[in-house]
């Protein structure tokens, strides 16, 4: 298991390197080519806001919890020794699935039920091998973050995404003029250091290749965004009970309701700061389901607050 996590660190690694020598590249080798001081200060300006932009999604995405099931999920010590002595497993679990909010159900219209985390998966829930967890709305396990993709870091990687897109044109729309000169041999350049002209040249090319990998794949998640589906359920439509043939958009509240359901609203939808909306293991289905279960969900916060409110009363008295 050791050796497994040292082995899934390496991608995490190889990004990192790549970054901070286009971050040498740019900074340290491009500006000894830039004649004017005034063009070294814009450049550097922007470069850095890309550069801060992108590394601190990158990290809030390899960091970031993706999201853990809820405990009233699992099963007591007491249902678990009932479902091992049970002659029917499925009908128990279906007992266990009446009194939590789940709809999907597997192929055969039974209890998703994971054996490995001994709960029953809330819906959009998977387990994932590498991570040894069930995840809320998993998404898929992304190697070059070396964490899953779920409802509590989908915003940071998409926005990761993004700001990738970003820093990757950014380095490649200014290094491109440069790059070129140093290609056709441009007298100037001549008295450049050679590892400076080399750098130049490498930086270029990689940020170019990195953009067009990255932006493709930003495209393809802004699009499972704006119809509410996560990779995993364009591979395999979610099945519900009572439903024979599987929906195709089965939680698509409208584009605008979609993303927002990711990003939030307000001015911090493309921060790296947590802004999604939900619960991560209860989802709409349609806009009256959204304003029922918002309505739901202040009712539970407020009295859960005013529990807070009377514990705190007892105790002053």
């Amino acid at each position: 298991r050791y050796l497994q996590r040292v082995i899934q660190t390496i991608p995490v690694i190889i990004i990192s390197a790549i970054v901070l020598w286009s971050y040498y590249a740019f900074v340290i080798s491009l500006c000894h080519v830039l004649p004017e001081p005034g063009l070294k200060v814009f450049y550097l300006v922007v470069y850095h806001v890309a550069f801060i932009a992108f590394f601190a999604s990158y990290l809030r995405a390899i960091f970031s919890d993706p999201g853990s099931v809820p405990h009233q999920f699992y099963l007591t010590a007491l249902e678990r020794e009932t479902f091992d002595r049970a002659s029917d497993p499925r009908e128990f679990l279906e007992e266990v699935a009446l009194r939590l909010p789940v709809h999907e159900c597997t192929l055969s219209n039974g209890v998703r039920y994971c054996e490995v985390c001994m709960c029953v998966k809330p819906d959009r829930s998977h387990h994932c091998s590498l991570c040894r967890r069930c995840v809320l709305k998993m998404d898929h396990h992304c190697p070059w973050i070396n964490n899953c993709v779920g409802y509590n870091n989908y915003k940071f990687f998409v926005v990761f995404l993004f700001y990738s897109s970003v820093y990757t044109i950014t380095v490649a729309l200014f290094t491109a003029p440069w790059a070129v000169y140093i290609w056709n041999r441009v007298p100037e350049l001549r008295t450049t250091p050679e590892l400076d002209r080399f750098n130049i040249m490498v930086v270029f090319f990689v940020a170019t290749m990195f953009f067009i990998a990255v932006s493709g794949l930003w495209v393809f998640h802004a699009f499972l965004t704006a119809s509410n589906k996560s990779a995993l359920e364009m591979g395999r439509l979610p099945r519900f009970r009572n439903e024979p043939i599987p929906p195709n958009n089965a939680y698509d509240i409208g584009c605008l309701g979609n993303c927002r359901e990711v990003y939030g609203s307000g001015p911090l939808v493309l921060c790296p700061i947590h802004t999604s909306r939900g619960t991560g293991w209860m989802f709409p289905r349609d806009r009256a389901e959204r304003t029922d279960m918002r309505r739901l969900l202040e009712i539970a916060q407020s009295d859960e607050d005013e529990d807070n409110v009377g514990s705190g009363m007892v105790i002053r008295a």
